[in-house]
């Protein structure tokens, strides 16, 4: 069972300056429409950059073309709609064509990874034109080009709200931003995705105090991405939530995704647990099937019918701990946690009553076996 992803929204907020680029005259002319002829996202993206030579050519197309095509959704942005995957927001934004900053950011991570780009989706938050932390989270991201890390806004090159309405006009100001220039209106909330060597603190951006990032610091930023992304989902969450929590959590977007990240490691656990007993119960239940046959039709041998019972019990007992301590502030998934276990008494009595009955029957000479069986 999979559980809903927290979709974190920016108020989309006016940056009319920053660092425009001049040198993409051309290809911006090419990359802002596409045949009507092209109906997937893959085929938009091959497209863009059949053409083109250079990473920065291919990012600087696909950026181009999402500023242009996709509107910002101001109705989404007090909303907490939640999605089951990252293809289901891609299919609605690639449906209608609207959406928020995460839609963005999925849509550009999407199309540039299908063109061999390397490029990541980060969250965080920001500062808007007027200094302030903005009341929303948001999302953007980053691409690789010659071994350095760049930055890259979609959502705010795509246009601005001006008075309640969007305003949909490209703003040539965010991409490929070198981090220390980036993180001046954007932190994440991983400290890791700033990529830099002496990360903010997250009281440190609120206050706009930027003289660290001048200092040398020692964060290996290379090495703690490649870490990082070999880590299981599981434990990429945990040492996500340990940075975060080492940073500082000075607000309400930052302790949101704290509570996020927690979620989604509960999911994690539960799916585990679920897992491990299923396996458990599968075990079981085969046992009983040979049981039920006296250990004939086919032949069972001693060994396989501890084996049976072994695995039985390894599978319960886990399950019996990861849930034990689970818990979930969500009723839905909370109230599966319970079952589960309730569940687990009555299970774990059956196997008992099995161990008893099975170390009896393996004790008695093999003639007397079947009269185990007679009640």
């Amino acid at each position: 069972m999979m559980y809903k992803i927290h979709l974190l929204i920016v108020l989309l907020t006016i940056s009319l300056g920053g660092y425009g680029q001049k040198t993409y005259v051309e290809i911006d002319k090419q990359s802002q429409r596409v045949p009507d002829s092209l109906v997937t996202y893959q085929q938009v993206a091959t497209h863009l950059t059949q053409n083109l030579t250079t990473d920065t050519q291919k990012g600087r197309a696909i950026y181009t073309w999402i500023a242009h095509n996709i509107t910002y959704d101001l109705s989404q942005m007090n909303t907490n709609k939640r999605y089951e995957s990252s293809q289901e927001l891609l299919d609605e934004v690639w449906t209608k064509r609207r959406g928020i900053c995460q839609h963005y950011s999925e849509l550009f991570l999407a199309m540039s990874q299908y063109v061999g780009l390397k490029s990541y989706l980060i969250a965080g938050y920001v500062r808007d034109s007027s200094g302030a932390i903005a009341a929303y989270s948001h999302a953007w991201n980053a691409l690789v080009i010659d071994d350095h890390y760049y930055l890259v806004d979609v959502t705010w090159a795509a246009g601005y709200e001006l008075k309640g309405k969007y305003i949909h006009q490209f703003q040539d100001a965010y991409f490929l931003i070198p981090p220390k220039e980036f993180i001046k209106d954007h932190m994440p909330f991983d400290p890791m995705w700033q990529f830099v060597e002496n990360p903010l603190t997250h009281a440190e951006f609120i206050a706009n105090k930027m003289t660290s990032l001048d200092k040398r610091g020692s964060f290996m930023v290379r090495d703690s991405i490649t870490q990082y992304q070999r880590l299981s989902r599981y434990e990429q969450l945990k040492s996500a939530n340990r940075r975060i929590l080492a940073c500082g959590v000075k607000n309400k977007q930052i302790q949101k995704q704290v509570d996020e990240n927690t979620l989604q490691l509960t999911n994690l656990t539960y799916q585990v647990a679920v897992d491990t007993l299923n396996y458990g119960v599968q075990q079981y239940n085969l046992y009983i099937l040979h049981k039920n046959r006296q250990f004939h039709n086919p032949n069972v041998s001693d060994e396989d019918i501890q084996a049976l019972l072994d695995n039985t019990s390894k599978g319960l007992y886990a399950a019996d701990k990861l849930f034990y301590n689970l818990f979930s502030p969500y009723q839905e998934l909370n109230a599966l946690i319970v079952e589960a276990k309730k569940r687990m008494p009555s299970l774990l009595a059956d196997l008992e009553r099995e161990k008893e009955f099975v170390a009896d029957y393996l004790k008695k000479w093999k003639p007397l076996r079947p009269f185990s069986f007679v009640k």
